[in-house]
């Protein structure tokens, strides 16, 4: 068994929407209108970039495509809907990930998440124990999803139990909203309830707004705010979720 995951990493299931820019609502003349950069990826982010008193009292709507580019977003648009259509859930495979397809695990994240995961990482996940780590195929055999967890040893309680930790998952942005990422998480989850693990957990960074609402909505409770959980990254808080599998008396 390969050495323990040394660094969390937190979950991108999705990414925010880049804000282009604010328009004034031409019902209301008073509106200011803004230009933020592409970059935007949160309220909070969002904010700091927005003088204090027009937030007090102007209302603002959002305008996801600036109209120098909308063609092109439509296009995009298209193209993706169209790959969701082809995507026949029943006709996706689950495969372990291992020594002869981690590498294509390594190109998905490099792909999915703005932060770099170490040689550890990639050693633990293709030996991990079966049925946590793995990898999404369509029937053409293009990777399209992954999801990779981590088996841990904790005392509850003064009692050896195991939890499950959610260290990535993440579905090509063609391929969401197609409920895989959902299979994703069922399958872990199912597999822990049969090994009789105590919860499944993960850290959410704090902007996050969208894998919030996909755990909620699939029974993960708020446990705790950590702040400085991140430090690379902004904001560096996160916060820890957790599904309760088993009673822990």
């Amino acid at each position: 068994m390969a050495g323990k995951v040394i660094k969390r990493v937190h979950c991108h299931l999705l990414n925010m929407p880049k804000l282009y820019n604010l328009v004034p609502n031409l019902e209301k003349n008073r509106m200011k209108f803004v230009r933020l950069s592409t970059k935007v990826c949160s309220p909070e982010t969002l904010e700091k970039q927005l003088p204090t008193k027009s937030l007090s009292s102007r209302s603002y709507r959002l305008q996801m495509d600036g109209n120098d580019n909308l063609n092109d977003t439509k296009t995009h648009t298209t193209s993706r809907r169209s790959k969701l259509h082809q995507l026949a859930i029943e006709d996706v495979t689950f495969l372990p990930i291992d020594d002869s397809n981690v590498q294509e695990l390594y190109k998905m994240n490099e792909k999915l998440f703005p932060i770099k995961y170490n040689n550890a990482f990639y050693e633990y996940v293709a030996d991990a124990p079966e049925g946590y780590c793995k990898l999404a195929y369509t029937a053409n055999g293009d990777a399209i999803g992954a999801i990779c967890c981590e088996l841990e040893d904790v005392k509850i309680l003064k009692k050896r139990r195991f939890r499950l930790c959610i260290l990535t998952l993440g579905v090509l942005q063609e391929y969401r909203r197609s409920k895989l990422g959902t299979l994703l998480l069922e399958s872990v989850i199912s597999q822990a309830r049969k090994d009789q693990l105590a919860y499944v957990y993960l850290h959410v960074q704090s902007c996050n707004k969208a894998a919030l609402h996909f755990y909620f909505a699939r029974g993960f409770k708020f446990v705790k705010f950590m702040h400085n959980y991140y430090p690379e990254i902004h904001p560096p808080h996160c916060f820890v979720l957790r599904l309760q599998l088993h009673a822990t008396t």
